[in-house]
């Protein structure tokens, strides 16, 4: 009501003027001590310190993960036996390096990639010999896969225990062992 007054006796002013005083009334009665503004700069500052400790923290902790990633990857490709990681569905997730190199894929990126379109079983009937629920001390199971140059290669295989209702792990021979020493040969496609 007051800021209505005081525009009223205003008038005779141009519009830029009103304007100008209608800023300064409105600022004017918003005004705060200069102690609360203080509290407030420090209350920012505060919270920019903690951003920049939560982003270090976090850079931390994606670096430990790289290294972890890293070294669960060498282990891995350093095995001596190929191991896959499937879904139920006979769907490849990821894969070592000799897993890929057995089918003939430079890199586990390529068979993943491939698979997805190609498939990595020969047929229906291996896929779900080999994803079947796994035998403790059974033998390998004879299983077909398919190779990146069509053909098919006989390899034993071993079903870990599933890691959920959706995955299971695949260990995979270089032919079959305790069957024969020499790896099976590679089927025509």
């Amino acid at each position: 009501m007051w800021l209505l007054r005081q525009l009223g006796r205003r008038s005779h002013g141009s519009a830029r003027q009103s304007a100008r005083a209608v800023l300064f009334l409105a600022m004017r009665d918003n005004h705060r001590p200069k102690q609360d503004l203080v509290h407030e700069i420090t209350g920012l500052r505060k919270q920019v310190n903690d951003l920049k400790e939560a982003i270090a923290a976090r850079r931390r902790v994606e670096d430990a993960l790289r290294e972890t990633s890293g070294l669960l990857r060498k282990l891995s490709d350093s095995a001596p036996v190929g191991l896959g990681l499937f879904r139920t569905d006979g769907t490849l997730l990821t894969a070592n390096q000799r897993f890929a190199r057995m089918l003939g894929y430079q890199s586990p990126a390529e068979l993943q990639s491939l698979s997805s379109v190609l498939g990595v079983f020969a047929t229906p009937e291996d896929r779900a010999r080999a994803l079947e629920s796994p035998q403790p001390g059974g033998p390998p199971r004879p299983t077909r896969f398919r190779c990146k140059d069509g053909c098919r290669l006989l390899q034993g295989v071993l079903a870990g225990e599933r890691l959920d209702d959706e995955a299971v792990v695949l260990v995979v021979f270089n032919g079959i062992p305790g069957l024969s020493d020499s790896p099976f040969p590679v089927l025509a496609a």
